[in-house]
């Protein structure tokens, strides 16, 4: 009998679904309001500091941040608080001690992404500089230093970035003076690879997509790329307007996939989505708009529904799940 129930216990070990458990994180302190890295539990959604990067924080909820599964290190720009002048800074996961804190100067710094390899310019990322065009680089986290491999002119500041990891491509998503969305794809050595205009497709009226992707990322779980686009209602005579979940499909496609459905996340704040790498889950952390309760909610991707919020203790603005 004993035997038994040790081989059952074992089978529902292997076949439960189990989750990532832990992810790498980073948020602004509630308290000090520094930023700060380290773990977060994926079961309880509490996370706890590994490195506070003191003198230091995130500005607002839209980080520009990314992880380099290749050695461990997180990148993101941090605004000194004493200054006010932003950094490009680094740290080890492994050590948890800050790597490299580098001035970014004359330029906005936005949608970095690790290209998983640990050569010298390994982070994609885009710039402007007010001159009209956003600027796609590849640059090197030690130093700001940078390679410019597209020149995309009559851009509006919100475009969006994330690496396809499945794909080794980096793909930037824009609007465009048309309004409409357009994405770009360039290879790992920069080369820009193809382009495409993306119509947001499964809208029932009166809602209407009205500005290019935000928070696009990949999820390689799911080897498929989401992102979050502004509707506006046209029913009403002074426009309502709420945010929705996105794929980013096939055949030049912004498809609704029923995400968020009747939930409205333009009346909270929150931060990026990221992915189970076990289950076909979607976590993103958000604070009331009171700022006094941070959240995180779980969605399915298997069945396009929300099934859990649960309070945290603290605002996550971008994970990386690792176990």
């Amino acid at each position: 009998m004993n035997k038994l129930l040790l081989t059952l216990a074992t089978l529902a070990l292997v076949f439960s679904p189990i989750s990532s458990q832990k992810a790498f994180g980073i948020w602004n302190d509630l308290t000090t309001k520094y930023a700060s890295a380290g773990i977060v539990d994926l079961n309880t959604s509490n996370s706890t500091a590994s490195f506070v990067n003191t003198g230091f924080t995130f500005p607002s909820n839209i980080t520009s941040s990314t992880y380099n599964y290749a050695n461990g290190l997180i990148t993101y720009v941090a605004t000194e608080i004493s200054s006010g002048i932003p950094h490009l800074n680094t740290i080890d996961t492994n050590t948890w001690r800050l790597f490299n804190s580098s001035k970014i100067l004359n330029m906005n710094l936005t949608n970095l992404a690790y290209d998983q390899t640990n050569v010298a310019y390994n982070l994609f990322a885009t710039i402007t500089t007010g001159d009209g065009y956003l600027y796609v680089i590849k640059i090197s986290a030690s130093d700001v230093d940078y390679k410019v491999i597209d020149k995309i002119p009559h851009v509006f500041p919100n475009a969006t970035g994330t690496y396809l990891a499945n794909s080794k491509l980096y793909t930037v998503c824009y609007e465009n003076t048309t309004i409409s969305t357009n994405c770009n794809y360039y290879g790992l050595d920069g080369s820009v690879l193809t382009r495409e205009d993306f119509q947001a497709t499964n809208l029932a009226y009166p809602w209407v997509s009205i500005s290019a992707p935000y928070l696009m990322q990949y999820l390689p779980k799911q080897q498929a790329t989401i992102c979050v686009v502004y509707l506006e209602n046209k029913s009403y005579a002074t426009f309502v307007g709420r945010y929705q979940f996105f794929w980013v499909g096939s055949n030049s496609q912004l498809v609704n996939t029923g995400w968020i459905k009747s939930n409205d996340l333009a009346r909270d704040n929150y931060g990026y989505l990221f992915s189970d790498f076990s289950l076909p889950r979607v976590y993103q952390f958000g604070m009331d708009n009171n700022g006094l309760y941070p959240y995180m909610q779980s969605f399915s991707t298997y069945t396009n529904q929300w099934f859990r919020t649960q309070r945290s203790n603290n605002f996550v603005l971008n994970a990386w799940a690792y176990i």
